[in-house]
């Protein structure tokens, strides 16, 4: 099997056990899965949960880790939900400060995908391969990198960012791992330079104001959805279209549903108003400081650009905003 990867470029994969896992339904779904949670109406680019599991995966498989951290890399997002974290603010266990109900729901979609059948074939410890502790390149907690948030970094500093191929091409260059299977950058000012590239997707993207909006608005029209019984809980487990076109069948006899479908197509309608506003919405932000070699030494950027700290500290706060709509 031939991977063509617009990141990471292009891998031949020989083993059975990748190529079955690849092939399998559970991966295949999240083909589906908008890695945002709906992007379309409210950024500029979208990707999906597929593209990015295949590039941790590949991320993995080019720094050299087992055969065994690959597989849990391509694995890790399998118990994504449709619209991805949007599912926080939709049902009663999630939690949108972390945004970690999908953590919590993988051993129950692991045990009902085909994954464990794929794994048990070739001789892996399921319960290994899903526990995300034992492979420290694949996750590690902020504000280190691991190989998780490096791929979306990476994917959305190509994306979004301007000049955004030669900037994370310039970061690929110089990020290495060491005996230990720790990330780290073989120059600080690279490390300096991808901190606040990633801040900037933060800022933007992963906390900004649209992503506010975006999960408002998903939030609103999939809860007005179960609450009318359009849909069922289950039927957020399946995929994103799969979900719409159950509710999209009575939007033309449901105005407020016809509502809340007219705002997830129309950013444009929202805005903050701290003093009008409709409702205040939480955005998990996420913020790293990388390790470094400078001068024979492994640092944090922190050593060196001390301003670097306070930064991480702020921007490790979730974000909140009063939004309001004009409909």
């Amino acid at each position: 099997m031939i991977i063509q990867d617009k990141v990471f470029g292009d891998f031949e994969i020989k083993d059975e056990v990748l190529i079955e896992l690849l092939n399998s339904q559970a991966i295949q779904r999240l083909k589906n899965i908008d890695q945002a949670g709906y992007s379309k109406g409210f950024f500029s680019h979208s990707r999906n949960r597929f593209d990015h599991s295949v590039g941790v995966f590949l991320l993995i498989r080019k720094y050299g880790g087992s055969l065994e951290e690959q597989m849990a890399g391509l694995i890790h997002d399998i118990s994504h939900y449709a619209f991805s974290h949007a599912i926080d603010y939709i049902l009663e266990e999630g939690d949108i400060g972390k945004q970690d109900l999908q953590d919590r729901s993988k051993e129950r979609f692991l045990e009902r995908s085909d994954i464990p059948r794929v794994l048990n074939k070739y001789g892996y410890n399921v319960k290994y391969i899903a526990n995300e502790e034992n492979f420290s390149l694949l996750e590690t907690s902020l504000p280190s990198i691991c190989a998780d948030r490096i791929e979306y970094s990476i994917r959305d500093i190509m994306l979004f960012l301007k000049d955004g191929k030669s900037k994370a091409n310039n970061v690929l260059s110089h990020l290495k791992v060491d005996d230990k299977n720790v990330w780290y950058f073989d120059d600080v000012d690279i490390g300096y330079k991808y901190s606040n590239y990633f801040k900037e997707i933060n800022d933007n993207l992963y906390s900004g104001f649209q992503s506010a909006i975006m999960f408002k608005s998903i939030k609103d029209f999939i809860k007005h959805s179960l609450e009318k019984q359009y849909i069922c809980t289950e039927d957020l487990e399946e995929y994103d279209q799969y979900v719409l076109d159950k509710c999209l069948k009575y939007v033309g006899k449901d105005r407020v549903l016809e509502k809340y479908w007219k705002r997830m197509n129309s950013s444009e309608l929202f805005y903050e108003d701290k003093d009008n506003y409709e409702e205040i919405i939480y955005c998990k932000s996420r913020a790293i400081n990388p390790i470094c070699l400078d001068g024979g030494k492994m640092i944090r950027v922190s050593e060196v650009y001390k301003d670097w700290e306070k930064i991480v500290k702020e921007d490790s706060v979730v974000k909140k905003y009063y939004v309001a709509v004009r409909d």
